[in-house]
């Protein structure tokens, strides 16, 4: 697209749609690329006026060429096995108008319903519904009489539409050549811009609705939607090229939060796990880090507090347990709202004999194509800071053999905000919060110890971070994150 016809576009506040950003997913060469592209299972069809080439979708390779005569062929579409394609005079006058098929094994093309003289030159033609939708383009001052016919299965005409002059307008002297069915909108292309408008049937009237339209990674002229990626197939007509688009998916957004919950034990002394997933359920997260928990220990009363917080928040949950305490387990915790497919604790680097101290790390699978890592951790506390740096290390080193897997990591590393420790994870791993978010003491918080962090950068835009206004709960206030995963 012209620069100058792109913030043509933006400022008449045209590049709307239904949310989908389409990119190139793959270009095949083909010298036939001219008019159109179609495809099927294991095939996929360049088209030029006089003729239509067969490849093999898997490797490129050109096996075949129509036989039969043809003057000006556009856009094709698949209907029971046959590739039609619009066919005409173009740019003879009378104009007159046939489809051609193509018998795809054969690849011998032959005349499928003649129109004779019909007003106008076939650009495409589609089935739906019972019906055939036949779009007749004329050219040059009179391009906005091109017409979109509906005929029964016996073709006669039913009903019939012009175009919305916010189409027209963006076509100079050319017309519209290329359609297909898509979500129930009429996709419509013009010759030479990369651009798919999107039209409805209007409740009444002549004039189809104009719904918007979609920057597409095509140069016209026809397209066709893809039966096997479910996009949409088209050339590069200057580069003699069939390109293959899919959505560019929207950014997945996550709430993330971190809570030190002190085995659910408030600053008043009380043990209250409902308490605690309150406050988890307060920013509805989709993913939950939580250190010191207790699992079936003397001290909170043989209650499973993972399982107690996986069932008041209905997530799921693993445990990593770092130490046996009191006939029961202490450790770290992970709820989860999507699925947790593999899990592992990781027991850190233990120095003069401290507590011993671990990372919970999981993968969660937060959509159909995409999953991610999510690692819930609690350092040392103590005051020299040989085991915590010793542990930054270790999970920069796990990262190793993971390196291309987008990864979340959260907890409490008992160490501020340019400490020794948190330059060592920063090597690998981006705060969520680039402002120092203090989370203790929960009264009147003044220190920055439980973080939310991110990797790699490229992949990861923070949307949000907070830290809660709570104080009574426990003795670290939660820290929340918004964040999406970006393309």
């Amino acid at each position: 697209m012209k620069l100058w016809l792109a913030f043509l576009f933006l400022a008449q506040g045209v590049l709307v749609g239904a949310g989908a950003q389409w990119k190139a997913q793959r270009k095949l060469p083909a010298p036939e690329a001219h008019q159109a592209a179609a495809a099927e299972g294991k095939f996929v069809y360049a088209i030029t006026s006089r003729g239509i080439a067969k490849y093999d979708r898997k490797s490129g390779e050109r096996v075949g060429l129509s036989q039969g005569s043809a003057k000006h062929l556009n856009s094709g579409f698949f209907w029971k096995g046959k590739l039609l394609c619009a066919h005409s005079n173009y740019p003879l006058k009378p104009e007159r108008s046939e489809i051609k098929v193509l018998d795809v094994s054969s690849m011998q093309l032959t005349t499928f319903k003649d129109f004779g003289s019909a007003g106008g030159s076939l650009t495409w033609v589609l089935h739906k519904g019972g019906f055939w939708w036949c779009n007749f383009a004329l050219y040059g001052a009179d391009n906005h009489r091109t017409f979109l016919v509906k005929y029964d299965e016996k073709w006669k005409e039913v009903a019939r539409w012009t175009y919305p002059a916010k189409v027209i307008s963006q076509l100079g002297r050319h017309s519209l050549s290329g359609g297909i069915w898509r979500d129930g909108e009429l996709w419509t292309t013009g010759h030479d811009d990369p651009v798919a408008f999107r039209l409805g049937l209007p409740k009444e009237g002549s004039e189809l609705e104009y719904l918007g339209q979609h920057p597409v990674p095509f140069t016209g002229q026809g397209l066709a939607n893809d039966p096997v990626s479910g996009g949409l197939v088209g050339i590069n007509r200057a580069k003699r090229q069939v390109i293959f688009a899919g959505t560019k998916a929207a950014p997945i957004r996550l709430r993330v939060l971190c809570y030190n919950i002190h085995h659910a034990q408030g600053v008043d002394g009380k043990l209250d796990v409902p308490r605690i997933a309150k406050v988890i359920l307060s920013v509805k997260p989709d993913l939950v880090a939580l250190q010191e928990m207790d699992q079936k220990t003397k001290r909170t009363q043989k209650v499973d507090q993972v399982a107690e917080l996986a069932r008041l928040t209905k997530m799921k949950s693993v445990f990593g347990a770092n130490i046996d305490f009191q006939g029961g387990h202490y450790g770290n915790a992970i709820l989860s709202r999507f699925p947790i497919t593999r899990h592992k604790n990781h027991h850190l680097p233990n120095v003069d004999m401290g507590e011993q101290r671990g990372v919970l790390e999981s993968v969660i699978k937060i959509s159909k194509e995409e999953n991610i890592l999510f690692l819930a951790t609690h350092l040392d506390h103590r005051r020299l800071d040989a085991e915590r740096r010793a542990s930054a290390k270790f999970i920069n080193q796990m990262m190793g053999d993971r390196d291309k897997m987008p990864a979340i990591l959260a907890g409490d590393f008992n160490d501020v905000p340019g400490s020794p420790t948190l330059r060592e994870v920063g090597k690998l791993w981006m705060r969520t919060n680039p402002e120092i978010t203090p989370t203790i003491p929960v009264a009147k918080p003044v220190r920055q110890i439980d973080y939310i962090l991110v990797r790699p950068k490229e992949r990861w835009k923070v949307i949000e971070t907070k830290v809660l206004d709570e104080a009574v709960a426990s003795d670290h206030r939660a820290i929340f994150a918004v964040i999406e995963l970006v393309d």
